[in-house]
């Protein structure tokens, strides 16, 4: 049996993958973690129509988050093997960005979690480069730092020009941080052994980014573009798209 991670943020799926037949000299295995993104049921195509759980329509045009600060739980040793100073920007137009491969220690792991956004060292440290460069468009300024999560598309709820929905959410410190930690638990552990094969299937629903925590409507709330209160009701909406899920092979 496979297990499927449906971590549903209204258009994402994230999956997490034990290559098997991977050679490494020491006793460490390959994990490789897969985005697809969704809405409910639907993968997330570019311009296509989807409703949310509001029953608004809107499509999608931009979709970009950071993960960050990943964590894997062994379930034998109680040790958390921390993944420090790795930071990956997920981007729906860009295919090859929504797997991120990581080399694990051999081990029994039951619960992975991750920052989902940038750290506040990060965001007062100067220039960056890779996933952190300004040049991705997710940095504003040297003061407000890192958008940690952007959605952009178009909805006939908005009221915006041209009817656009725009998301840039944002803000590190004080109670308007919008980085969240996500936990979740795997539904059976994941064996890391060298040249054992090994899958466990993760996922992510853009839904929740309307309906988590708060309801928040297209028609109520197109745009969000600055730190603040909305920002931080929006993030703590999408931290909850994330779910697991067992499917049959």
């Amino acid at each position: 049996m496979k297990y499927q991670v449906n971590l549903f943020v209204a258009l994402m799926t994230f999956y997490v993958l034990t290559k098997d037949d991977v050679h490494v000299q020491d006793k460490s295995g390959i994990v490789t973690l897969q985005f697809h993104n969704r809405v409910g049921e639907r993968l997330v195509n570019i311009d296509s129509v989807f409703k949310n759980s509001l029953g608004e329509q809107f499509a999608v045009t931009k979709f970009r988050y950071y993960i960050s600060n990943i964590e894997f739980a062994d379930s034998i040793t109680g040790k958390v093997h921390r993944l420090l100073d790795l930071y990956f920007l997920i981007d729906e137009n860009k295919p090859d960005s929504k797997k991120i491969v990581l080399k694990l220690p051999a081990g029994r792991y039951n619960k992975i979690s991750f920052l989902l956004g940038v750290d506040s060292l990060k965001n007062v440290s100067g220039i960056q480069t890779g996933a952190l460069d300004p040049l991705n468009d997710m940095f504003w300024t040297w003061k407000s730092g890192y958008v940690m999560a952007k959605l952009e598309g178009r909805s006939p709820a908005s009221n915006l020009p041209h009817h656009l929905i725009e998301y840039h959410i944002g803000g590190f410190d004080g109670k308007y941080n919008v980085t969240g930690r996500v936990s979740l638990p795997l539904p059976m552990p994941s064996d890391i052994v060298q040249g054992k094969a090994t899958r466990r299937d993760r996922a992510a629903d853009i839904n929740k980014w309307f309906t988590g925590v708060y309801r928040l409507p297209i028609a109520e709330h197109p745009a969000c573009t600055v730190p603040g209160q909305l920002a931080k009701q929006f993030s703590e909406n999408y931290l909850q798209m994330f779910s697991i899920q067992s499917v049959s092979p």
